[in-house]
């Protein structure tokens, strides 16, 4: 909980493109459409949605918990579910010889083998729990900048993904050799010396 309290690391980025007329009402039914949701018959590999910063299972946004005064402040939580290679491959070895004794077979073709091993991901999917993580989001929308609560590649990608699909407006990563446009275009005021 850096933003909150503590120190924090993060990526800065700029919002391109222009906030709704009506942005309190427009940014809550998104966030809320939006939201977390546990995963519930097909289990996906990963699956990501905006909770509150305050406690990643309130995925509601009761009475506009992630407000802080000129601030939306919420989390993105990615549950993961990773399955380790070598068990994979083991259990695929267990579906081929199983599947060769029960057929009568010698070989199996590419397609068949191929076939199983996606069956026994399925299925490993399914028996597998997730590792949740979460990571910060610190957002002025009136001064068109957030923070992010990660350094990751990866989970900094997920995140520029997920405030596109969610609030329609483009993510720029902040970076000090490439200013903020508004400000390389004001005129360079005078010194006193003329």
């Amino acid at each position: 909980m850096g933003f909150l309290k503590g120190s924090a690391t993060f990526r800065r980025y700029r919002v391109a493109g222009d906030l709704p007329p009506d942005f309190n009402n427009f940014f809550d039914d998104r966030i809320k459409l939006h939201a977390f949701r546990e995963m519930t018959a097909e289990p996906a590999e990963k699956n990501l949605g905006w909770t509150s910063i305050e406690n990643i299972l309130d995925n509601n946004f009761e009475y506009a918990n992630y407000r802080f005064g000129e601030f939306l402040l919420f989390a993105l939580r990615m549950d993961r579910i990773i399955l380790p290679p070598s068990l994979l491959r083991v259990r695929t070895l267990e579906a081929e010889q199983n599947y060769l004794r029960e057929k009568g077979l010698k070989k199996l073709f590419r397609e068949q083998r191929q076939d199983l091993r996606e069956d026994v991901r399925r299925a490993l999917l399914k028996t597998t729990p997730p590792v949740p993580s979460w990571y910060e989001v610190c957002w002025a929308p009136f001064q068109e900048w957030v923070l992010f609560g990660s350094l990751s590649e990866k989970a900094a990608e997920d995140f520029e993904k997920q405030f596109k699909a969610t609030f329609s407006l483009q993510l720029v990563p902040f970076t000090p050799w490439n200013p903020d446009p508004a400000m390389t275009t004001a005129q360079p005021e005078q010194s006193p010396r003329g």
